[in-house]
């Protein structure tokens, strides 16, 4: 009576139809099965698992009816659960290397050249051949030419430097669909947490209708100079008041608190800027970002979850790629400096000039009403009635 080719197939509990109207599996009209079992294994960066989305359609139509099943760290799996074309996540634990080695993976993706999803790939293969990194007599290997090329970037500063391709396109490379068009992340976010997000908008800045410009504030820990300061934060925030009626609303994580009680301290009075820091929850953060206009971030999380979402972008660089991250057509602005020779550095200098302090604010204000207008444009063609709205 169990259809064990169903994607909607628990095992351990009735699936979300059962509970819904009963339905069972000989007569169930919501029937979706599956052909092929693959394994895609994200254990970096929640950025870095966010941009990756971007293949699973380039997967997906390189195997017939696949269930693809993300192994990824626990901390991303709330985001990845989120993400479009994902059948099932599993986390990186005792559980976890259970399930990916019980599998029976058709095939195994795992594009991050670090030992430890290396090994991963190579257990759960069983013997096969995984796409991108696997392990052999020790040692990482990778598992064709554009692979080479990616580990190559990875051990020799010059050539990372000097690329000039995306992630994404150097990542379709390695699996084999190197001509297809790049989309963006697919998120799928709860209408109640969105509903949610809006509601505390309106709570911190009242009913008065306006354009609202998020600010991610944080730049994680391991390179602090991917974003601006506090104290350019606040002249970003005068700046861009002076030339638009808008709202500033400080976003991140528990990380940020500090940073954001500091340009809050710098901004004192003003009304319109105000944070709405998230804590620990990844879907709350992305439900926040469905109500802004246009985002100020580095090169971080929020980037990436910008492009789901369609949210135009001016994006600050430093120490890491420009050229890595994808525009979208320009919803993804990038601004760098022009007058430092040592950018792509991969860490935090202590030079007084540095990538971060010679940014010139006037200019991400410009960059920044550009896009605005890109959100109001975006807006007005969806209105009923105007050309390109749905019908």
């Amino acid at each position: 009576m169990i259809n064990y080719a169903c994607r909607h197939f628990q095992a351990a509990k009735p699936c979300l139809f059962n509970k819904m109207d009963g339905s069972e599996c000989p007569s169930c009209q919501h029937v979706s099965e599956y052909r092929e079992r693959i394994l895609f294994i994200k254990l970096d960066a929640i950025g870095d698992v966010l941009r990756s989305a971007s293949l699973l359609p380039a997967i997906a139509q390189q195997h017939i009816a696949p269930f693809i099943v993300w192994l990824t760290r626990e901390e991303a799996a709330d985001l990845v659960r989120m993400i479009r074309h994902v059948d099932e996540v599993i986390t990186l634990s005792e559980e976890g290397l259970a399930r990916i080695a019980a599998g029976a993976w058709d095939r195994v993706y795992s594009l991050s050249n670090d030992l430890t999803s290396a090994s991963l790939a190579t257990l759960a293969a069983g013997g096969g051949a995984p796409v991108g990194f696997y392990m052999q007599s020790g040692v990482i290997h990778p598992s064709n030419s554009a692979a080479t090329n990616w580990l190559q970037m990875a051990t020799f500063d010059r050539l990372k430097r000097t690329n000039r391709q995306s992630y994404q396109k150097l990542m379709l490379d390695i699996i084999g669909r190197p001509n297809d068009p790049v989309p963006p992340p697919a998120l799928e976010v709860d209408h109640s947490l969105q509903q949610a997000a809006a509601a505390r908008l309106a709570e911190l800045f009242g009913g008065r209708p306006r354009s609202r410009i998020a600010v991610n504030i944080g730049a994680g820990g391991r390179w602090p100079k991917k974003m601006l300061n506090a104290e350019q934060i606040h002249r970003y925030a005068r700046q861009l008041q002076q030339r638009a009626d808008v709202d500033i609303v400080l976003v991140g994580g528990a990380a940020e608190t500090e940073k954001a009680v500091a340009i809050a301290a710098l901004c004192t009075g003003d009304a319109r800027v105000r944070a709405a820091l998230t804590g620990h929850s990844l879907p709350e953060f992305v439900a926040l970002l469905t109500q802004v206009d246009a985002l100020l971030c580095g090169d971080t999380l929020a980037l990436h979850i910008a492009a789901a979402l369609g949210l135009p972008t001016v994006a600050v660089f430093g120490p890491t790629s420009s050229a890595e991250i994808f525009d979208f057509d320009g919803l993804i602005t990038k601004v760098w400096t022009d007058e430092l020779d040592c950018l792509v550095c991969y860490g935090d200098c202590q030079k007084q000039k540095n990538c971060m302090s010679l940014l010139k604010i006037t200019a991400l204000v410009d960059r920044t009403i550009e896009q605005l207008k890109r959100a109001q444009q975006a807006r007005a063609s969806t209105r009923p009635g105007s050309p390109g709205a749905p019908h």
